[in-house]
């Protein structure tokens, strides 16, 4: 007879703080210890209750769910940390939750979440209860203070559970907790309460500790060496066998027998089967499927209208065949309510996206405007989204204006009910990368050394460490043979997958038929204060829920934007989405690879595909956004899908695969072609053929012999060879692991598509909406700048007078750069700024702003920010003079503010500051000299505060030197890099030039380092990475805004696609003078003749001696040139000294020097 021992307070992985047990390894060890029986007691939560009720009903254990609560015991509001609540039946399960919900929602900020005695009576019912041994409700401070408050609390919570109390007693090895089991006996039995043994389990084996410790750190976010000798947990909490709790407990048998007794006890029964969908309120109170019908059939006749061209009867047979499907699986109620929150948002001019996922494959959803994709013209199958012989909830991801996303989950609540609908939660879990990082910070290893381990790791969704030790050798070599790395990576797989923090879900909602909590907890996230759901979204589908994913799209707000600047400059235009999606014009621009902004074609590496690729329809596009991903790249399909559309001769193994191929120039790239090619070689209907398409995705071998004898036999019938239809299945079950969902990919090229037309036709307005929605972003924003320029867009400088806080289109070849994306200068100020100017007109001078504005909401800083970007530019000063007199314009500012405003508070503290002065004191300011080291200084500003050359570029003054010298550009680069007709990896020696913009480092080893610069020689950006030794050699050049030289190989990161050079070699400008010239010209005109000028050139050219450039001096005299010939003690050094002194004496145009 199978004992009915367990483990009564147990913390799986869900506990955050102080969790190693991963429920699949929990099942594991039961059944391997023959336990059937498991209970989970997560503190505050139950997280983890459906799954853990699912998996273990799959494996015939006997699941009890539970949770720790911490509890308010007296009139103080004092808590103590934990006591143990398990549900005894169904009733109990629910009023666990209710509880759990009250106590988060009406949690008060900064204050412990708990329960109080009246939650704990109102929600009594079904529920067993359990003192929480030693930091339980008789267990804290048991040993050094009056107990009577707490022993009265018990009393009370006797009173409530009557036989479902008990007292909790463990025996963990730790001091204090056997002093306080000596003194709970004695309370036990005066209270006349049974005791039951507990271990208080945190993690599964003896062994785990070290590793649970170091999960303790994660959570408290400090290094293992902070912990010191702490006592709080000991390694005793590991998940003991029945033997061994029974032989801690041997001298108490009714601790034990107690076990049994409450395992007895607790029966329940979680329903996960069927759908609890809100109630649909038609309009006109109608029924809700005549409703359905009439709407339905009325979006049909507006799809068909004046398209004479369509099959009108394959359109209504379609509608018919899914109304029909719709109905028998009780969905209606569901499409309605999507369509309404859509149709409300597009009335309330909130873009909407165009769909997204399978639901893009409904006729039905297209014809209720919720999606704006036409199946039938793109062959998308409804069954991928809903199948009736695999019955799940539809599931419609909508994108919506990133902007307005709130507003769509308001007006939801709003329309069902606060109490009815929620936000979800997700969990983080420790990723292969991620538990990596984090174990080597609490190890007290350095950042740049752990971060190159995590990086060895294949970037794959997916991925375990013992995974990447199988793929890669540089990864197996360190483990191997390095102690501390193995150490970090056997830590970091014991901790890989589980559960590291919580949040709210970027898209998912959830709206029940009645109160939220009547059928899922709820949940107050610490970070953000907000409510959530306490089961993730794949659990409260298993229960039956329906969930919404209302998700923001930054593109859609970048389109809207364009829109609405373009209808204000040249009146109603078309509707992009319902363009023809074949203009000639915008498959130029992604021919020539100008898809920086393109949506999902922007990347470095999409653009050499598109370079290769040369798209020439819609269907391309589909088919590029479905291959650009991790599964395809690796396999060569990329390559095969160009080669094949450019000419390559397609073998097709049977006749019938061509209509079904010929769109992806013969390969199986859509999870619909295997639907498909099912269905027409096989005799399976689309039901079935989704079920195949799904089992060869989750790679379910015995299913998968199942299907292809069927498909095999099926495709006999259909007089096919065997062996035949055995290749084609097998390559399908080859490709199903790469196949992407058509309906998605469609419906995202037809983004790229109108992004790509808008690019096209209104570069101005469409850039400009892009660089507003992107200004939080100097990267992006950088990116745009650099699309500007290869269109030909010329980018203003931000000006006080004319400037909003977004980037503004001024005509078809000219953006005004926007307040807003300028550092330092807040939304806040922009207004205040543009509303003073809108009241005042333009500011005339500094000293006039500064009396104009608030200088407490556009203070210095702002100021400063402003000076530096350029936009005080129009007050006809240089920005250096104007930061010199900012402390007088303020001090004038507040002056003049304070005689309008007397009483005011002085801006500046320091009296003596705080003087009469006038507009002629205020503007007595230092002119400063317009030099070569005061332009690089403001542009050095400028960049600091802009993240970019705008004004101005510092390689500017050298840019004619240096192209003489044979220096290939930056960009250039990158143009052979894009112009690549083949996929192999790119690299080549050379030498580039820039000014360093950011120097970081990153540790690769104990004892090894490498520094990466960024570049930028106003043609592109290349980082540099230099080794340690290289570093060393050359760190006496290396500074922020220095203009070097650099040599060594250019090749291509495979992690990002960009270049980045590996540098065995760097010069300054000067040495670059030397290496490169090979002679130096100088003219002397008749009117430099006079009585010295010879001794004059001789004296600057003295201290250059003993060089290895030639010198040749050229007198012009009556229109002959003659030339003086000079010595080899002439040859010079040609140094930026020497050349500005002979440019002074002679004139810059009359110094030549020619390089090699």
């Amino acid at each position: 007879m199978p004992s009915n021992f367990t483990h009564l307070h147990l913390l799986t992985s869900y506990s955050l703080s102080c969790s190693t047990i991963n429920i699949d390894k929990l099942i594991k060890q039961a059944k391997k210890n023959k336990i059937t029986t498991l209970a989970i007691t997560d503190h505050l939560n139950v997280f983890a209750a459906i799954k853990f009720y699912q998996k273990c009903i799959d494996n015939k254990i006997k699941p009890i769910i539970g949770c720790q609560v911490p509890v308010k015991y007296d009139q103080l509001d004092r808590v103590t940390p934990n006591i143990i609540i398990l549900c005894k039946d169904i009733a109990g399960y629910k009023n666990l939750i209710k509880l759990l919900s009250e106590i988060h929602v009406k949690k008060e900020k900064n204050k412990t979440a708990s329960a109080d005695i009246e939650q704990l009576r109102k929600y009594h019912n079904g529920l067993i209860l359990l003192t929480g041994g030693r930091f339980g409700i008789l267990g804290c401070n048991l040993l050094s203070e009056d107990n009577s408050s707490k022993i009265n609390f018990v009393k009370l919570l006797k009173e409530i559970f009557q036989d479902r109390l008990y007292v909790q007693i463990n025996r963990g090895n730790n001091e204090s907790e056997k002093l306080y089991n000596n003194k709970i006996l004695i309370i036990a039995e005066q209270l006349s309460l049974p005791i039951v043994a507990t271990n208080h389990v945190l993690f599964l084996e003896k062994e785990d500790f070290d590793a649970h410790e170091v999960r303790v750190c994660i959570n408290k976010k400090v290094k293992i060496d902070d912990r010191g000798n702490q006592k709080e947990f000991t390694d005793e909490q590991y998940f003991k066998t029945e033997k061994e709790l029974k032989t801690l407990f041997v001298d108490i048998p009714d601790a034990i027998e107690n076990i049994s007794e409450i395992v007895k006890k607790c029966n329940i029964h979680i329903n996960t089967v069927g759908y609890h969908l809100p109630l649909f309120n038609t309009p006109d109170n109608s029924d809700v499927d005549k409703y359905f019908d009439i709407i339905v059939q009325k979006g049909l006749e507006t799809i068909l209208e004046g398209k004479d061209d369509l099959d009108i009867n394959l359109y209504k047979d379609r509608l018919k065949y899914e109304i029909s499907v719709i109905k028998e699986m009780g969905f209606v109620s569901y499409f309605l309510i999507v369509h309404e929150f859509i149709d409300w948002s597009k009335k309330n001019s909130i873009p909407v996206g165009p769909g997204r996922g399978s639901g893009a494959g409904s006729l039905v959803a297209f014809a209720l405007n919720i999606t704006s994709i036409d199946p039938i013209k793109y062959n998308l199958l409804f069954e991928r989204f809903l199948n009736i012989e695999r019955i799940s909830m539809p599931d419609f991801d909508i994108d919506f204006c990133m902007i307005n996303r709130q507003r769509i989950i308001e007006h939801i609540t709003s329309l069902y009910g606060e109490s009815k609908v929620s936000q979800i939660i997700t969990y983080g879990t420790l990723s292969a990368r991620a538990v990596i990082r984090d174990v080597g910070r609490v190890l007290g290893m350095g950042y740049t050394y752990v971060d190159r381990i995590a990086k060895l790791i294949p970037f794959s969704v997916g991925i375990t460490i013992d995974d990447a030790l199988k793929q890669n050798k540089e990864l197996k070599k360190e483990y191997q043979n390095n102690e501390e790395i193995k150490n970090l990576i056997d830590t970091s797989k014991k901790l890989e997958g589980l559960q590291r923090n919580v949040g709210k879900h970027a898209a998912g909602i959830v709206v029940a038929p009645g109160d939220i909590d009547n059928f899922i907890p709820l949940y107050r996230v610490e970070e953000s204060d907000e409510i959530v759901t306490q089961y993730d979204k794949d659990d409260i589908e298993k229960l039956g829920l329906v969930k919404f994913d209302i998700l923001g799209l930054r593109t859609l707000s970048i389109i809207d934007r364009a829109i609405k600047t373009i209808k204000e400059k040249h009146g109603d235009i078309e509707n992009h989405i319902d363009v023809q999606l074949s203009d000639k014009k915008v498959f130029n621009l992604l021919q020539q690879k100008l898809t920086t902004g393109v949506f999902q074609l922007e990347s470095s590496g999409m653009k050499r595909y598109m370079g290769r690729l040369k798209p020439d329809c819609f269907d391309d596009i589909v088919a590029i956004v479905a291959l650009y991903r991790p599964g395809p790249l690796g396999t060569g399909m990329v390559d095969d899908f160009i080669n094949n559309k450019h000419g390559k001769k397609i073998n097709y193994e049977h006749a019938m695969l061509e209509p079904i191929l010929s769109e992806t120039y013969g390969l199986i790239l859509y999870q619909e072609q295997v639907m498909e090619i099912s269905r027409s070689l096989a005799n399976y209907t689309l039901g079935e053929a989704d079920l195949l398409r799904r089992a060869m995705g989750k790679k379910k071998k015995n299913e998968m012999e199942l299907h292809r004898k069927k498909f095999i036999d099926g495709a006999k019938i259909k007089g096919i060879d065997g062996m035949i239809a055995g290749s084609i299945f097998s390559k399908m079950e080859k490709f199903a692991g790469y196949g992407f969902n058509k309906s998605h990919s469609v419906a995202y090229a037809s983004i790229s598509y109108q992004t790509a037309y808008l690019k096209t036709y209104y570069t101005s307005e469409f850039l400009s909406a892009a660089l507003s929605s992107d200004m939080d972003n100097t990267d992006k924003v950088i990116s745009l700048v650099d699309a500007c320029n290869e269109m030909s867009i010329k980018i203003l400088q931000p000006n006080i007078n004319t400037s909003g806080f977004n980037f503004i289109s001024i005509d078809e070849s000219t953006t005004l750069y926007g307040l807003g994306a300028i550092k330092g200068v807040g939304s806040n100020a922009v207004k205040h700024i543009t509303d003073e100017r809108d009241h005042g007109g333009d500011f005339k001078n500094i000293f006039d702003f500064c009396e104009r504005v608030s200088l407490n909401i556009v203070n210095i800083g702002t100021i400063d920010a402003l000076i530096y970007s350029g936009a005080f530019d129009v007050f006809e000063e240089s920005r250096l003079a104007m930061k010199k007199i900012l402390h007088n314009a303020m001090l004038y500012g507040q002056q003049k503010q304070n005689s309008r405003n007397t009483g005011q508070q002085e801006l500046f503290e320091n009296k003596s500051e705080s003087f009469s002065i006038t507009y002629d004191d205020a503007n007595s300011k230092l002119k400063i000299e317009d030099t070569t080291d005061n332009r690089l200084k403001s542009l050095s500003h400028e960049k600091k505060v802009i993240g970019f050359y705008l004004s101005g570029h510092p390689m500017k003054e050298y840019q004619d030197e240096i192209n003489s010298m044979s220096i290939k550009s930056i960009a250039s680069y990158f143009n052979e890099l894009y112009s690549m007709d083949t996929d192999d990896d790119f690299s080549e020696h050379g030498t580039v030039s820039g000014v360093i913009t950011n120097i970081r480092s990153q540790r690769m080893g104990q004892d090894r380092y490498i520094n990466i610069l960024t570049i930028d020689d106003s043609t592109h950006r290349l980082e540099i990475i230099l080794f340690s030794d290289i570093y060393e050699k050359y760190r006496n050049l290396i500074k922020e805004n220095e203009i070097l030289f650099f040599s060594g190989v250019i090749a291509m990161d495979d992690y990002n696609g960009d270049l980045s050079m590996k540098a065995t070699k760097v010069i300054d400008m000067e040495s670059a003078r030397v290496q490169y010239s090979k002679e130096i010209e100088l003219f002397i005109l008749p009117e430099h003749i006079n009585d010295n000028i010879l001794e004059k050139i001789v004296s600057i050219l003295e201290p250059h001696k003993n060089g290895k450039c030639p010198l040749t001096i050229k007198c012009l005299s009556n229109q002959h040139i003659v030339p003086l010939n000079l010595d080899n003690q002439w040859l010079i050094n040609p140094s930026s000294n020497l050349i500005k002194g002979l440019s002074d004496l002679l004139g810059k145009e009359n110094i030549i020097v020619k390089y090699q």
